[in-house]
């Protein structure tokens, strides 16, 4: 499948926004740059020695911060494109590895270590809000929870900075003037801006509109799985109006994403079936080759009388199965008509063997030699 590709603008000449704490923190900065190349294999090991090395949550997140905006490299051959289909641990194994890479790079890195370090941390994709246009750059930077308070970072824009980072732990409402998220819940706000104050760079507070809880919904939406996640982002973006093309562009790869999770769960769905059915034919076959031989070995009555049982749990569970199927996305993939034809047709070969069965228990034994 094509990935959809973003032209990406990273332009130092923002409008400055000033970070939390970054001129608190000279010693653990360097330190941070220097970790043991040992320590560098993987972004479990980077969070396991920010958490042995460094005291604070102020200073692990720091110092997170300032090894990825010192250690990555921004990757001019690929600026101009955006691939936001790739897996996140691909993306993120790639870019540890190759040392070298975009915004949505930079995000995953950081925002993976954040989490393996404790903290609440999520990859926020949107646009740059760059002087005021209007067909602004898909970008992507990180949100954090440090102290129960929501901020907002973005390590692209301070990659190679010496010490005065501009981007680190910054306030939602300043940085919504340079970053507009796609779906509006990143903007962590309690009084979130619409998308036509946004396109007119009106950003005062809207104190008399109803407060919004952010909090809780971010966190309702982190303890989501991830079809949930694009299921309510989508339908946000929706109701905040698709106003430019950078929204219907993710708007639409999200759909595409969606598509895509329930055709995988058609797919488990439909094997599931198939398997079911597999095993409800084994048993009936058993069945009638134990039958053909005229019941030999001698089995008890009951026994025998239980041969056929399991079939239905199996019959019922495949045919629960396939109603599931494309209950969101209409399934053109999967020819659930044929497995149902099969099951129909096992149904009623099963209840043949059964009626044999209550003729032959009910007779004497002279009378069921004669039902052969």
């Amino acid at each position: 499948m094509k990935p959809i590709l973003f032209w990406c603008l990273c332009i130092c000449n923002i409008p400055i926004l000033k970070g939390q704490y970054f001129n608190e923190f000279a010693s653990v900065d360097h330190r941070a740059v220097h970790i043991p190349e040992g320590e560098l294999y993987s972004t479990a090991s980077i969070a396991g020695y920010m958490q042995s090395n460094f005291k604070t949550d102020p200073e692990k997140l720091r110092a997170i911060y300032t090894w990825v905006i010192s250690n990555i490299r921004y990757d001019t051959d690929s600026m101009m494109q955006i691939n936001w289909s790739m897996y996140p641990d691909e993306k993120i194994s790639a870019t540890l590895r190759r040392r070298k890479g975009v915004c949505e790079n930079y995000a995953a890195l950081f925002t993976d270590i954040a989490i393996k370090s404790g903290f609440q941390s999520f990859v926020v994709n949107g646009y740059a809000n760059i002087a005021g246009s209007r067909n602004n750059a898909g970008h992507s930077w990180s949100a954090v929870c440090l102290q129960n308070e929501w901020y907002l970072c973005d390590p692209t824009w301070d990659a190679g900075s010496k010490g005065d980072t501009k981007y680190f732990l910054v306030s939602p409402a300043r940085f919504i003037e340079s970053h507009i998220p796609f779906d509006p819940l990143w903007q962590l706000l309690e009084h979130p801006f619409t998308m036509n104050e946004l396109r007119q760079n009106i950003f005062q507070s809207k104190k008399t509109v109803p407060r919004f809880n952010f909090a809780d919904s971010v966190k309702a939406f982190l303890a989501s799985d991830s079809l949930q996640q694009l299921e309510a982002s989508s339908k946000r973006i929706k109701m905040w109006g698709l106003k430019n093309e950078q929204l219907k562009d993710w708007l639409a790869y999200n759909q595409m994403k969606i598509a895509i999770i329930y055709g995988e769960k058609d797919m488990n769905l439909y094997n599931s079936a198939v398997a079911e059915l597999n095993k409800a034919s084994a048993v009936f076959n058993d069945f009638v080759k134990y039958r053909n031989n005229q019941f030999v070995p001698v089995r008890p009555d009951a026994e025998i009388s239980a041969l056929l049982d399991p079939i239905e749990g199996m019959l019922s569970v495949a045919r629960k199965n396939m109603e599931q199927m494309g209950g969101a996305v209409e399934n053109f993939q999967y020819d659930t008509g044929a497995l149902k034809e099969r099951l129909a047709v096992l149904r009623g070969r099963v209840k043949e063997q059964q009626s044999f069965l209550k003729r032959y228990l009910a007779g004497s034994i002279p009378e069921r030699g004669k039902l052969f």
